[in-house]
């Protein structure tokens, strides 16, 4: 069967047929350490292991209160025990609740206080944050930790009971809530978007296509590198590979790039998502090293914009048969478009070297996106909005069955960012500008809300960030304003490469040249040099503009110029 035929969001029906059709397919492979002579070991479970284990977990999440409609929160890094876990609350029809730690202790708390949790499902570690930072109630009947114990939390294997020979799906509707996905926070609060059964069916469905699974080719077989996207290759009866990583302790950009591909060639994965500054560092480290990922025939970049250097590096690893994607869209369109690497570059980094913008392609079928004229309050309705021609700057909006249709229990936030639809749908506002070109291409621009505003029109980030990272001696650079009179007086602020030497002097004054030929960065006379860029902790790309135009603003006020050595007041999220 399809995946979700009834828009009913249940991994455990998915994994029970193929347990009864072939009980021996691998489900998940876990890196179980070294052996003695540094190769990697593997714990392999099977469909009819997996099966059986949630089947016979569920019962004992309904004994304890976790069923239909449960607010649950989910809070545990990818691994075997967190996929009988996710199965057996799907089986119950749980509603989840995931949230990235990387919002901050504090913050976590606040945010999911808001939504009352019922239930609180995850390793020992996030348990003891539950109760020292208050992610959710200190005292809860409805505990269950999973890749360990704990006292006063149910452990999975507390929780077995006999499995039904044919259990009952749970009780729920296409438009009852399935799940929370709360957004990084990079932009303000993390805010929590809400996907119901059908949205979050929808959703798989999409990006089934969008992970090339093919089933006549082969069965898929994916590493979990994004947590979220852990169950994805489960939902398409595939194999989820446990990537190397200790998402307690690591960031994506600090993953070990070696581990990475070495358990890829171990266990033959196909597809990957991941961040871009992880994708950079493994494809990086292979060509420098002259490592293949013969296996890897899909690779998609999200959470951030996919550069020409690592497209390249990417796809020299992967050899002819392999493929780089970047994916736009947002934790609530996931995704909106794709643009292929390849297509990229033959075609649109030349563009955005020259300061076009970065092309994110076409959207996705069954998905409509629209640029419309920039308007800073809630739109109400579809007829209150200008769509622009092609080539003109504006908002991105996007529509779909696989958007979410509000955020939970957030009204403002749902009336500021929903759009209703004459058809009875919605469009969600992405909060990014960008423009369609004539081939229906989306060319995004950066955030609507960080543009710098000058007193003549506004500057947009990635209209003008390309033209300066095209500098040899640049890793990367951010664009920001600080108060100005009449307007907003726009700071470029580079960040060098570290594997060269650099002199900042003649560097300073190549920026200014460069910036000065380009008529898209010709009004930017000022170039600071931070010693590194401060990013999301979620994704370790996206730069945090707010603390760097902090940071931009003493510096400027103060009069100084250019540092000849890069300071150290502005530092990367760790």
């Amino acid at each position: 069967m399809g995946p979700f035929p009834n828009d009913l969001f249940d991994l455990a029906t998915i994994a029970l047929e193929v347990a009864r059709t072939d009980p021996d397919r691998v489900a998940v492979v876990e890196p179980a350490g070294r052996d003695a002579s540094g190769a990697w070991r593997y714990r392999r479970h099977t469909y009819r292991e997996l099966s059986r284990d949630a089947e016979s977990v569920a019962p004992g999440l309904r004994e304890i209160g976790i069923a239909e409609g449960t607010r649950t929160i989910c809070l545990a890094p990818p691994s075997y025990d967190m996929c009988v876990a996710s199965l057996a609350l799907t089986r119950v029809g749980a509603f989840t609740v995931w949230i990235d730690p990387s919002v901050g202790y504090l913050n976590m708390g606040e945010r999911l206080r808001r939504v009352e949790p019922e239930a609180f499902v995850g390793i020992p570690l996030a348990h003891l944050g539950r109760m020292v930072f208050a992610w959710g109630p200190r005292f809860l009947r409805k505990a269950v930790v999973v890749g360990g114990s704990l006292p006063g939390a149910h452990s999975l294997a507390s929780l077995k009971r006999l499995a039904p020979e044919n259990p009952q799906p749970p009780n729920v509707r296409p438009e009852d809530p399935a799940s929370i996905f709360y957004t990084t926070g990079s932009t303000g609060p993390a805010k929590p978007t809400l996907y119901l059964h059908k949205n979050l069916s929808a959703m798989y469905r999409l990006v089934h296509r969008v992970f090339g699974f093919d089933h006549e080719r082969e069965l898929p077989v994916d590493m979990a590198v994004f947590p979220a996207f852990f169950t994805i290759p489960l939902s398409a009866g595939g194999t989820m590979v446990v990537p190397p990583i200790d998402f307690r302790r690591q960031t994506p950009g600090k993953a070990n790039p070696r581990a990475l591909i070495e358990v890829i060639n171990d266990t033959g994965v196909h597809s990957l998502f991941g961040s871009p500054i992880l994708l950079d560092n493994m494809g990086r480290y292979a060509v420098e090293r002259g490592i293949k990922t013969p296996s890897l025939h899909h690779v998609i970049g999200g959470g951030a914009p996919m550069y020409e250097s690592m497209t390249k590096a990417l796809l020299e690893t992967m050899g002819d048969g392999g493929h780089v994607f970047a994916d736009y869209g947002a934790t609530e369109v996931l995704p909106a478009t794709e643009m292929s690497g390849r297509d990229a570059l033959a075609e649109t980094f030349a563009k955005t070297a020259a300061g076009e913008g970065i092309c994110v392609g076409k959207p996705f079928s069954g998905v409509e996106v629209k640029i419309i004229r920039i308007v800073e309050g809630p739109i109400a309705s579809e007829e209150q909005i200008e769509v622009l021609p092609p080539g003109e700057i504006g908002e991105i909006v996007a529509k779909g069955a696989h958007v979410s249709p509000a955020y939970y229990r957030d009204e403002p936030n749902t009336t500021k960012h929903k759009i209703a639809a004459k058809d009875g749908g919605f469009f969600h506002r992405i909060g990014d500008a960008g423009y369609a070109d004539r081939d229906g291409r989306i060319w995004y621009l950066g955030r609507v809300g960080q543009r710098v505003k000058l007193a003549n029109g506004s500057l947009f980030s990635l209209q003008c960030e390309p033209i300066f990272d095209a500098h040899p001696d640049v890793r990367r650079s951010g664009l920001v304003g600080v108060p100005g009179k009449g307007g907003e007086v726009p700071v470029i602020c580079v960040e060098v490469r570290t594997d060269r030497t650099v002199d900042l002097e003649s560097l300073h004054k190549q920026l200014l040249e460069r910036a000065a030929a380009n008529p898209r960065s010709a009004c930017i006379r000022h170039v600071l040099f931070p010693e590194r860029l401060p990013v999301d902790p979620r994704h370790n790309s996206k730069i945090e503009r707010s603390k760097l135009a902090a940071w931009a603003k003493e510096r400027i006020s103060t009069g100084e110029k250019a540092p000849l050595v890069p300071a150290p007041n502005v530092k990367a999220a760790s």
